[in-house]
């Protein structure tokens, strides 16, 4: 036991300084380097005329290469880089843009070196505003236990890419279901818009009235 206290306690400081200088070299090391990392960013758009909307776009996201100081890179997040996409001088029709490492905002300190893919497909339309009727469509689940009464409204305004609804007449109403018990019902069912691109529709919900058979 003597002889352990001796051996801790025999050049100590030359034991502390090894330690706080392996300390410093791990801290150098960890912090003061340069590295590269890929990053997955979401691609925004920005500058849309009010009149248009954005019917497809091939690209919601792209992988950007970074370099810098590791101090930086190792508490870096998606949302501390930012890469949009300039659509104001754009009309309808399908656009390919190029995209530059340039237009990608990173923090100080950092470069980026590649952005993968390179270039993006966006498809825009303009917008229209149509009025629809609207039909119900129940849950097959009740269709032998309740009959649909009535609904409001009975029509309502769809707002948005004039190819995607322009040729119909009504918007369906997702199937109504919910805890029903009673000889009648009320709920609130939303509009099925699948299939379109869709900027807002009014009133957003159909109020359905049920009546048990």
């Amino acid at each position: 036991m003597e002889y352990m206290k001796q051996y801790i306690l025999k050049n100590l400081k030359l034991k502390v300084l090894a330690l706080v200088l392996a300390a410093i070299f791990w801290f150098a090391i960890s912090n003061i380097g340069e590295s590269r990392m890929t990053i997955s960013v979401p691609l925004l758009t920005g500058n849309l005329g009010k009149e248009f909307i954005i019917k497809k776009m091939e690209t919601d996201a792209v992988l950007v290469t970074i370099n810098g100081p590791i101090s930086i890179l190792k508490n870096l997040r998606a949302r501390d880089i930012r890469f949009t996409v300039n659509l104001g001088t754009i009309k309808e029709g399908a656009h390919i843009f190029t995209l530059q490492k340039g237009d990608v905002v990173v923090p100080k300190g950092i470069k980026v070196v590649e952005i993968k893919p390179d270039y993006t497909a966006i498809e825009i339309d303009k917008i229209v505003e149509k009025r629809l009727r609207t039909v119900v469509k129940l849950d097959e689940k009740w269709m032998n236990i309740y009959t649909i009464k009535t609904w409001t409204p009975l029509y309502v305004n769809v707002e948005g890419a004039r190819e995607s609804f322009w040729d119909k007449d009504t918007i369906e109403t997702i199937p109504v279901d919910g805890h029903f018990e009673g000889k009648e019902e009320e709920v609130d069912t939303a509009l099925d818009t699948k299939g379109m691109v869709v900027k807002r529709v009014r009133p957003e919900t159909v109020k359905v009235f049920l009546r048990r058979n």
